[in-house]
């Protein structure tokens, strides 16, 4: 298993934070991270995600809706190949922290046999820490000053 996990605290309500991140149809107005987006918010949807990662070429999936709770968690899964092959979940936890504050956890967990492949584990190691962790932290940063009122890529 490989894990990387990004924060970001937001001065907006968990329900302001929920209405950016569940519209996915405006992904394409403030996200540098996920461009494009289509597919329903709920659980068993799938999803067509354009992800553009800084320094890497940009690519897309089609994940699965695991889990969609409204304000508190969002979570999609894509895979490679078959399942258990090379498995990719993405995570958003929105936790409430005091009055008009969110605290936002924002993972992405690969797993599978692929990852044991030598040069593979490695490789996807290396991925993560750079292209997919400056993505995910572009994405936070975009996503506080949308659901702070901002227009776009972020404080």
């Amino acid at each position: 298993m490989r894990e990387i996990r990004t924060t970001a605290d937001i001065h907006a309500t968990p329900q302001q934070v929920w209405a950016v991140l569940g519209d996915l149809s405006g992904y394409k107005d403030w996200n540098p991270y996920i461009t494009r987006a289509t597919g329903g918010v709920e659980v068993g949807g799938t999803l067509t995600l354009r992800l553009e990662l800084p320094g890497g070429e940009g690519f897309t999936v089609q994940p699965v809706v695991l889990e969609a709770e409204a304000p508190r968690e969002l979570r999609w899964l894509w895979t490679k190949g078959f399942s258990g092959i090379y498995d990719t979940e993405e995570c958003f936890i929105l936790v409430a922290k005091g009055e008009g504050r969110t605290h936002v956890i924002h993972r992405i967990t690969c797993t599978g046999l692929a990852l044991s492949l030598p040069g593979l584990g490695a490789a996807t190691t290396a991925r993560l820490e750079t292209n997919f962790r400056q993505g995910l932290e572009a994405m936070n940063r975009a996503l506080k000053s949308r659901a702070q009122g901002g227009k776009g890529p972020g404080l």
